[in-house]
Parts: structure tokens; C-alpha cells; sequence
């Protein structure tokens, strides 16, 4: 593949064989400077047209009204959008599945309900309707080179817009964030999918940033024409990695995720034959004719103003408000004044102290401050009562509210011995003394183990401690 050819002097040069020549032409060429450029006139066969078609309305509907909706003040512009959306869904339902209700638009956290099923549904069905309009319309066209150009650009910004996106809070370990302690207790068994996948994620800090790395790079290299056909296709080897998770664990982002993937293979389908050439053919790469969306002097710097603005706000933003989260719920978010785990050693309600049963709904088995605003009480049975707190460590007291409740507050005074302490107070009618044991969260498997480079057996266990 590559060869040292002999020079005067002792002296080697080295020598690449085309097709490692053509792997380097393919990944770092700047289609828009050194490339040929497709003749306005050229003739597109019925395929290249009705496929531009519809990948244009499909993708157009899918992302408008794309970039104004990322311009601060101006996200009202969605609302009417939001209507036509919503009357157009709740046809769709009622013709053709026969859903009855009413069904609105919802911020739930979840992508994939009803409401978008059947959005992708209706979008699909305008495809397939505009795509004949226009067919029908637009015969005599001979090609869309100029628009395509305009319209793989536009759909680049958007690919990388959401990888920075997704890429930049997993680099602050913020979308996967360390177990809470609440959930340090809670058992695989009980966890649902998500739980899950979010705990394995969030236990590993490292693996967490590597992946908002390879976001962020994909996103990065879309931005460039010389990097853009490896952007696009790291972009679908990272949300192959996604959507795989997402079905895998039940995560409601499906939808998305896939739709980000199959945007990154329509991106990197622009390189195919030059693609096919070199993984499949084993030829040289061929020069790949285009048509770039603006050919003067002036509009590519304008262009290039634009995306240096569009990059640099985008990765601005997210830094800024990624560092603000973090401080608000991440890894330099405020903690409890008397943060740990405390196991209930003792536990005396009205003057009868009662045993550690399994059975008893009433004895307390830990407390949990995790959370400066709240407290987590963890019963024998294990299910949590969280109250809000307030704590006072100068008057070493605690201020105990059902949550969201402001009227009924108990107030309990702790002491502390060393580590360990004893609570005592009124809860509702009952009064409690309760002794209390510190227990060290670095016993926690999760947080002893740390890294090996050697593993003489594999430490794959459960940890009782």
C-alpha cells in the first residue's frame, strides 16, 4: 500500500498506492474548490428526480421551520405551526386508524407517542401527495442541482445542530449523570429498561464523555466540506449506537434518533459512488461532479460568515448552558449540608421501639440527604418517602414538609457523634427517636472498584457489602 522509492543521497521518498491515494482524495477533497462542477444544464433521469422530490418534501416538513426556530425570541413562530400540525394528526387518526379523541401536543419528555406516530404518518402522506403535485407540475425540469446543493447544506446545520446538542451535555456528563443515592438502593430487578441504561451510563463518567465526544466530532466534521462525507457517516455510526440503545431499553426516543441516523446516511449518500468505488470496487476515487450553493467569490465568504456564526453560536450556547447545569443538577450541583446514608439502627416510635421487620410499614430502614432541598426516607420495605427539608446546622435541626406542602412542617433536632447521629422529633402524631448509623457510599462496588489493567479473573459480581 504505501512504498519507499530510493533517493540520492540515501535519501527515501515514500510512495502511496492509488487506492490508499484515493481513500485520502475521498475523506479530505473540498468538493466546492477542486472539483468539477456539474453543468447547469445537465439532464437528470425520472429516478434522480422523483427521489430528490421526495427526500426534499420529507425531510423539509421534518425540519421546518429549521434554523429560525434556534434564534432566541422568535420561538413563538412554532405555535401556529404547532395548530396546523395538530388538526392535520387528528384527521390522520380518525380516518385512517379511527382514534377518536382529540389528540394535542404534549412536552412529556417522550418522543414517541401517539401524537408523533402519527405526525411521521401525516408526513409521510403529504410526501406522497406533494411528490405527485409536483411531478405533475414540474415536467419539463431538467434537473434541481442548485436547490439540492441548498438543501443537503441546510440539512448538514441540522444534522450537526442536534449533535453538538446531545454531543456537548454528555461532555459535561450532564444527560448521564452519576447515580443518585436513592438509586444506589434500588435493585436491578425493579428498574425499568430506561433506569437501567441511564444508571450504566451514568456509573461510568468516561464512557459518558468518549460518547458526547463522538457527537460532538461528527458534528464538527459535518460543518466542513472537506470532512463532511466522514461526518456523515461517523454521525451514522453514533446514532446507529443510539437508536440501538433506544430499542434495546425502551428509551422513547426512537423516532428521533432514527430519523437523525437515516438524515446522516441522505448526507453521506451524496459521496455514494465515490463510497462504492473505494469499499466495494477497490478503484480509484472518481472526481465528484457538483453543483455548490453559491459559485461567486462574495457568496462564499458570506457562506463561510454565516456557518462560523452558526457553529460558534451553537457551541456557545450549549457550553454556557451546560456549565450552568451543571452547577444546577450535576456533578458541581449543591449537596445536602449532611450529605451520606444513614441506616436506622434504632427505632423508637411513641416510647416502643420496634424491630427491623420487613413487615412493618412504619419503621424507617434509612435516610438519604442527597438533595439540599429534600430528604429521602427509605422504609423497610424499601419504597422511599421523600420530604422537603431544611437544614440547620447551626441549631442542628431539620424541618421535615410532605412535599409540596407548605402549612405542615416537623421540626427534628439531630447531634452528631463523629459520624454517626441521633434524630428525634414529631411526625405528624407520632413521636420518634431514631439512632442512626453513617454508612460510607465508597463501599458502593460501583464507586471501589476503579480501573485494572490487569484481571487476572474477571471481577463480574454483585457486592453485599
Amino acid at each position: 500500500m504505501i512504498k519507499a522509492k530510493s533517493l540520492p543521497n540515501n535519501k527515501e521518498q515514500i510512495e502511496f498506492s492509488p487506492i490508499f491515494k484515493s481513500y485520502f482524495f475521498l475523506i479530505l477533497s473540498q468538493p466546492e474548490i477542486t472539483m468539477e462542477v456539474t453543468p447547469p444544464d445537465s439532464s437528470w433521469n425520472l429516478w434522480q428526480k422523483l427521489s430528490f422530490r421526495f427526500f426534499f418534501i420529507f425531510f423539509g416538513l421534518i425540519i421546518f421551520p429549521f434554523p429560525l426556530t434556534i434564534i432566541p425570541g422568535i420561538g413563538s413562530i412554532t405555535e401556529p405551526i404547532n395548530k396546523l400540525w395538530t388538526a392535520l394528526i387528528n384527521f390522520s387518526g380518525k380516518t385512517f386508524f379511527g382514534v377518536e379523541e382529540n389528540i394535542a401536543i404534549s412536552f412529556t419528555g417522550s418522543g414517541d407517542k401517539l401524537y408523533d406516530w402519527l405526525w411521521y404518518f401525516s408526513i409521510l402522506l403529504l410526501t406522497l401527495i406533494l411528490g405527485i403535485l409536483w411531478s405533475v407540475l414540474d415536467q419539463k425540469r431538467l434537473n434541481y442541482t442548485k436547490l439540492k446543493a441548498w438543501f443537503v447544506l441546510i440539512l448538514t446545520y441540522y444534522l450537526a445542530y442536534f449533535l453538538f446538542v446531545y454531543g456537548i451535555i454528555k461532555l459535561f456528563y450532564l444527560q448521564f449523570s452519576a447515580p443518585s443515592l436513592e438509586r444506589l438502593f434500588q435493585t436491578y430487578g425493579q428498574s425499568s429498561p430506561m433506569r437501567l441504561a441511564w444508571t450504566f451510563m451514568g456509573a461510568s463518567k468516561t464512557y459518558t464523555v468518549f460518547s458526547g465526544f463522538c457527537e460532538t466530532l461528527a458534528g464538527a466534521l459535518l460543518l466542513f466540506g472537506r470532512t463532511r462525507t466522514l461526518g456523515a457517516l461517523t454521525a451514522v455510526g453514533v446514532m446507529l449506537n443510539v437508536f440501538m440503545l433506544n430499542m434495546s431499553y425502551d428509551i422513547p426516543v426512537k423516532l428521533f434518533s432514527f430519523q437523525l441516523m437515516i438524515i446522516g446516511f441522505y448526507i453521506a449518500a451524496q459521496d455514494f459512488d465515490r463510497l462504492f468505488s473505494f469499499f466495494f470496487l477497490r478503484k480509484a476515487i472518481p472526481e465528484k461532479k457538483i453543483t455548490p450553493p453559491v459559485s461567486s467569490r462574495r457568496g462564499k465568504i458570506i457562506l463561510l460568515i454565516f456557518q462560523v456564526i452558526f457553529a460558534g453560536y451553537i457551541i456557545i450556547m450549549q457550553v454556557s448552558n451546560s456549565n450552568s447545569s451543571r452547577k444546577q443538577y450535576g456533578e458541581k450541583r449543591e449537596k445536602s449540608a449532611l450529605y451520606g446514608v444513614y441506616n436506622v439502627e434504632n427505632f423508637v416510635l411513641n416510647n416502643d421501639t420496634l424491630p427491623p421487620l420487613l413487615t412493618d410499614t412504619s419503621r424507617w430502614k434509612r435516610i438519604l440527604f442527597d438533595y439540599p432541598n429534600f430528604t429521602s426516607i427509605m422504609l423497610m420495605d424499601d419504597k422511599v418517602t421523600r420530604y422537603d427539608s431544611e437544614i440547620d446546622t447551626l441549631a442542628q435541626s431539620i424541618i421535615f414538609s410532605p412535599r409540596g406542602d407548605t402549612i405542615n412542617q416537623y421540626e427534628f433536632k439531630y447531634t452528631l457523634d463523629e459520624q454517626d447521629m441521633q434524630l428525634s422529633g414529631v411526625l405528624k402524631d407520632d413521636t420518634l427517636k431514631i439512632d442512626l448509623n453513617y454508612y460510607d457510599i465508597k463501599r458502593f462496588g460501583l464507586f471501589s472498584r476503579g480501573f485494572h489493567w490487569i484481571n487476572e479473573v474477571p471481577y463480574n459480581r454483585y457486592n453485599y457489602d
